[in-house]
């Protein structure tokens, strides 16, 4: 599969995991909090799988400490925007939705980013003999 059709379809899961977010996040917080977590571990799980990368365990508790951070500042968020009369819980659904999407964009651009170098890694005289061509 291309880079591109990987990317394609890591973002029609990430859609489609922010939608569901979106749901949980009408929902307070400290109900949703638990599902949100699982749905933002499934998004990279979802990306990672696409990408079809290996993780090494220092990587791995570089996603748990996002997933960490991310859900401590989307609950502050949270809990603040409920404090808005009225407006209050679809801002905390946005919030919820827009995290979620920016978690899966974030995982899809370091899968690609890794899958490049590896590329890279895996074919430097081919890259060497292209840096040397010019092209007009």
């Amino acid at each position: 599969m291309t880079p591109v059709g990987r990317s394609e379809d890591s973002r029609k899961k990430v859609n489609q995991s922010a939608m569901i977010g979106v749901g949980l996040g009408l929902l307070p917080f400290r109900f949703a909090a638990p599902a949100v977590a699982a749905l933002g571990m499934k998004v990279v799980k979802d990306v990672q799988d696409a990408f079809e990368a290996e993780t090494s365990p220092v990587e791995q508790a570089a996603a748990a400490a996002v997933l960490g951070a991310g859900e401590f500042a989307l609950g502050s968020a949270s809990r603040a925007a409920r404090l808005m009369p009225w407006a209050g819980p679809i801002v905390s659904a946005v919030l919820t939705g827009a995290a979620l999407k920016a978690l899966g964009e974030g995982a899809i651009a370091y899968y690609q980013w890794s899958t490049n170098s590896r590329d890279a890694e895996a074919r430097p005289a081919a890259a060497a003999a292209d840096a040397s061509r010019v092209n007009f």
